[in-house]
C-alpha cells in the first residue's frame, strides 16, 4: 500500500504543475505525463475547460468559500493536488509507480478529467504527484470533493492497487504512527477525529455563548487550547491536539465559527422561549404542548430517533430542545404542567456527557462480527491487510481491501472482524470504467457466507408468533425469549399459502433488528441487533398462544399475501399474453432479448462518453482561439516596437493560441466554429446522453420485471411438479 493525500488548489494551478514537472525530479521530464492536455500548457487548458463550464452551465463560484464578517476567506477550488507515496522497502520502479498512479486516476476520475502526473525520484521514497482539473471535460461539471469521504475513497483505491502489485505502506509513516501511540494507526486516529467531531457538534447545538461552549467542552472531557488564531481540541486518550480547521471544512469550530454559531443559538433560544411561555399554562401533557405550539405559532415539536426532541419554525429553522435552559427541558416541563413560574426558577444544569452518551452510539464501541475467509476469496495478504474478492448478490464479482487490524487468525485460516453498521467500498473492474460499490457491513457478511456456499438455514415461524407482514418484511414476537418484536427483511421470508406457514432464512452471522420487552427498570428499551445464531433456537421452541385476536391478525396477513400473489400472477399473465409468450423457451428468449437491449444501451452510453470527451478536448482549443484572437489581431496591427512589447507581454497566450490552431488544423476540425455553434453541439450531446441514461434505467426495470416473471413461472412449474408427485404418491398409497 501507499500513503495518499489530497488538497484543493485555489490559487495557482500553474505553479503546482511547474513544481511537479521539475526535470531534476522526473528524469528530465520522462516521468511526466499529461492526459487530455499538454503538460506545458495544462494550467491554461484547465482554465479553458472551466470557462466552457461557466459558459454553458453557469458560473456559481460566487457562492463558494466561507464568509467571515462579509469577506470571503476561501476561494473555490480550481484544481486538486494528489500525492501518492511508496515505501522505500518495496523497491518499486519509477515506471511501475507511474503506472499505479495512472490506474488510480482512471478509477477515481474515469476518463473525464484533464490531469498531469509526475513521478518524483529525488527522495529515498518514490512518489507520484498528480494535479487534475476541478472541472470535468466530459460533463463540464465540477469534481465533487467531500471532506474525508473523498480522501478515504482515494486511499481505498490506492490500497487495493498497491496490494495487487505486492507493495506495502511507507515504513516512515508506520514509525510516526507508532510514536503517536495509536492502537489502530491511522484509522484509530480517524476514530478519535470522528468522536471529537460528534461531541463538538453536540456542544455547538447547545451553547449560547463562546464561554458556555468552553464550559461544555470541559464537561464533555474535551481539552481546548488556543495558539494564535488556531484552536486545538483533544480527547483524554489522545496525545496530540487536532486543529479546528481539520474538524470542519466550513470553519464551524474556529473562534469565528463558534461566535457565529452561539450567536445564532442565543437568537433562536430567545425566539422560542416566549412561544412556550404563551401556551405552557394551558398544557396538561406533552401532546397539548405539541398541538398548541403548532396551532398558535406554527412551531412543530417532534421526537427524534435518538430520543431527543426538536422544534421546527415555519421558516424551516430547526432548534434542538437541548438548547433551551434547564427549566425548559422536556423532562422538567412534563413534571410541572400549569406552573409557569417553575420554568423561570434556577435549575441545576443537566449532565451533558450522560445525555450525549444516551443519545449517541459511538463507533468506538461498535460490536464486531467475526467471519471466516476461504482461500479462494483471499487474493493476497501482507502485513498491512488482505485483498479479498467475492461474488456479491445483485452486484457481481467485487474486490475489497481489508485493513490488517480487521484481520484475525493465521494466513491459512484468515478471519475478518466486520462492523454490521459500517459501510465498505468494493470495486468492480469487469467493465471499461471501474465502478465503486458501497455496501453496509451486514450485506458484506451475507455475501461472504453465500460466496462460500454457506446458505442460510430455513426455519419455520410458529404461526402464533407472527405480528405482521408488509412489503418490507416480517415482524414476529417472542415474549418468552424477551423480545417484543423481531424484524426479518422480506427477501429472507417465504410463505406457504397451502399450510399458512412462514419460513425464514437465518444465517448464523446475520443480524436482525429486535426490540426487547419493556420492564419496570427499562420502560423504553433500545433496539438491539440479534444474530441468527441466537434467533434459531428461540424460533424452534414452540411458543404459547397469544390470544384470539392473533388468529384474526394471521388471517388478515394471509389475505394480504394472497392478494399480493394474485396481483403478481395477474400482471404476469397480462405481460405473457401481450407479448404472445406461450411456453418457457419463448419466455427465455424474451428475457435474453431484453438483457441484450440493456447491454446495447450501456455500450451506446460508453461510446457517447468517449465521443463527448474527445469532442470537448478539441472544443477547448476553439475557446482558446476565440479568446486570444483579439491579441493576435492587435499584434498584426501594432508598430514593430509595440509588437515586440506585446509579444513579450503575451508570450504564454501566443504560445497557447498557436498550439490551439495547430491542434485544430492537424485534427481536421472546423476552426471557424463560433462559441454559440459549439455550445449547441455540446448541449445536444448532453441531451442525448441524458436520454440514453434514462433508457438504461427503463431497460434495467424491464430486465428486472422479466426476471421476476421467469422466477414466478419457475415457481409455479415447481409447485405443479410437487403436486403431481404428491398425487402420484397418494394414488400409490391407495393401491397398496
Amino acid at each position: 500500500m501507499a500513503v495518499t493525500k489530497i488538497h484543493a488548489i485555489n490559487r495557482s494551478t500553474r505553479d503546482a504543475i511547474k513544481y511537479i514537472s521539475d526535470p531534476l525530479k522526473t528524469r528530465d521530464g520522462r516521468l511526466v505525463e499529461a492526459v487530455h492536455c499538454d503538460a506545458p500548457f495544462a494550467a491554461l487548458e484547465f482554465e479553458m475547460t472551466a470557462r466552457m463550464s461557466h459558459e454553458y452551465n453557469g458560473n456559481y463560484e460566487r457562492v463558494g468559500g466561507r464568509q467571515v464578517e462579509g469577506q470571503r476567506v476561501q476561494q473555490a477550488a480550481k484544481s486538486y493536488h494528489l500525492i501518492q507515496s511508496f515505501s522505500p522497502d518495496d523497491h518499486v520502479t519509477p515506471e511501475e509507480a507511474h503506472e499505479i498512479g495512472l490506474q488510480l486516476m482512471r478509477e477515481l476520475l474515469g476518463n473525464d478529467f484533464e490531469f498531469v502526473i509526475a513521478t518524483h525520484v529525488d527522495k529515498h521514497h518514490i512518489h507520484n504527484h498528480i494535479v487534475f482539473n476541478a472541472y470535468s471535460l466530459t460533463t463540464l461539471k465540477k469534481f465533487r470533493s467531500q471532506p474525508y469521504i473523498t480522501a478515504n475513497r482515494i486511499k481505498e483505491i490506492s490500497n487495493r492497487l498497491t496490494a495487487e502489485h505486492g507493495l506495502s505502506v511507507s515504513l516512515k509513516r508506520d514509525e510516526q504512527l507508532d510514536k503517536n501511540g495509536f492502537v489502530h494507526e491511522r484509522d484509530r486516529h480517524q476514530s478519535f477525529r470522528a468522536e471529537l467531531r460528534r461531541r463538538l457538534r453536540f456542544i455547538a447545538s447547545r451553547a449560547t455563548s463562546p464561554a458556555m461552549f468552553e464550559q461544555l467542552c470541559e464537561q464533555m472531557e474535551i481539552t481546548t487550547s488556543q495558539r494564535g488564531q488556531n484552536r486545538g481540541y483533544r480527547l483524554p486518550e489522545q496525545q496530540r491536539n487536532i486543529r479546528d480547521k481539520s474538524l470542519s471544512d466550513t470553519g464551524s469550530f474556529t473562534t469565528e465559527g463558534i461566535k457565529q454559531t452561539t450567536a445564532e443559538n442565543a437568537q433562536n433560544q430567545k425566539r422560542l422561549i416566549p412561544l412556550i411561555d404563551d401556551v405552557y399554562e394551558m398544557c396538561d401533557s406533552l401532546d397539548d404542548l405539541t398541538f398548541l405550539l403548532r396551532q398558535e405559532h406554527d412551531v412543530t415539536l417532534k421526537r427524534q430517533r435518538n430520543g431527543s426532541y426538536q422544534f421546527t419554525f415555519h421558516d424551516g429553522t430547526k432548534v434542538p430542545a437541548g438548547l433551551l435552559p434547564p427549566g425548559y427541558q422536556i423532562a422538567f416541563m412534563s413534571e410541572h404542567w400549569h406552573d409557569p413560574s417553575a420554568l423561570k426558577e434556577t435549575q441545576p444544569a443537566p449532565d451533558i456527557l450522560a445525555e450525549y452518551q444516551a443519545q449517541t452510539k459511538s463507533k468506538m464501541t461498535n460490536t464486531e462480527t467475526l467471519m471466516d475467509l476461504s482461500e479462494d476469496q483471499v487474493l493476497s495478504v501482507d502485513k498491512k491487510g488482505a485483498l479479498v474478492q467475492l461474488e456479491v448478490p445483485g452486484e457481481g464479482q467485487l474486490t475489497v481491501h481489508l485493513n490488517h487490524y480487521e484481520l484475525r487468525g493465521k494466513p491459512d485460516h484468515l478471519q475478518v472482524a466486520l462492523q454490521a453498521n459500517y459501510y465498505y467500498t468494493l470495486t468492480d473492474q469487469s467493465g471499461e470504467r471501474p465502478r465503486a460499490v458501497s455496501i453496509r457491513g451486514e450485506a458484506l457478511i451475507h455475501a461472504i457466507d453465500l460466496d462460500q456456499g454457506l446458505n442460510p438455514e430455513l426455519v419455520k415461524v410458529p404461526p402464533q408468533a407472527v405480528l405482521g407482514h408488509s412489503d418490507k418484511g416480517l415482524t414476529i414476537t417472542l415474549p418468552d425469549a424477551g423480545y417484543e418484536r423481531v424484524f426479518i427483511p422480506n427477501d429472507a421470508v417465504s410463505y406457504d399459502r397451502l399450510h399458512q406457514q412462514y419460513t425464514v432464512q437465518l444465517g448464523n452471522h446475520w443480524h436482525y433488528n429486535a426490540a426487547p420487552v419493556a420492564t419496570i427498570d427499562d420502560p423504553e428499551p433500545k433496539s438491539i441487533s440479534l444474530t441468527g445464531e441466537a434467533l434459531k433456537p428461540v424460533l424452534k421452541t414452540e411458543q404459547p398462544m397469544l390470544g384470539r385476536w392473533l388468529i384474526a391478525n394471521r388471517q388478515r396477513q394471509y389475505m394480504q399475501a394472497q392478494r399480493a400473489g394474485v396481483s403478481r400472477l395477474s400482471t404476469t399473465l397480462s405481460e405473457l399474453r401481450a407479448n404472445h409468450i406461450t411456453d418457457r423457451p419463448s419466455l427465455g428468449r424474451q428475457l435474453t432479448a431484453v438483457k441484450a437491449q440493456l447491454v446495447e444501451v450501456q455500450s451506446k452510453i460508453e461510446a457517447l462518453h468517449t465521443k463527448i470527451t474527445d469532442y470537448n478536448d478539441l472544443a477547448k482549443f476553439v475557446f482558446t482561439r476565440n479568446q486570444y484572437q483579439p491579441i493576435i489581431d492587435k499584434l498584426s496591427e501594432a508598430p514593430e516596437k509595440e509588437e515586440q512589447r506585446l509579444t513579450k507581454k503575451y508570450h504564454d497566450e501566443i504560445q497557447l493560441y498557436e498550439t490551439a490552431v495547430s491542434n485544430l488544423e492537424n485534427r481536421e476540425f472546423n476552426p471557424m466554429l463560433t462559441n454559440e455553434e459549439l455550445g449547441g453541439v455540446i448541449k445536444e450531446q448532453e441531451q442525448t446522453l441524458r436520454s440514453l441514461e434514462q433508457s438504461f434505467k427503463q431497460q434495467t426495470t424491464m430486465v428486472n420485471k422479466w426476471e421476476d416473471i421467469a422466477n414466478l413461472v419457475d415457481e409455479l412449474q415447481a409447485d405443479q411438479t410437487q403436486e403431481e408427485r404428491e398425487q402420484q404418491q397418494h394414488e400409490h398409497d391407495i393401491e397398496r
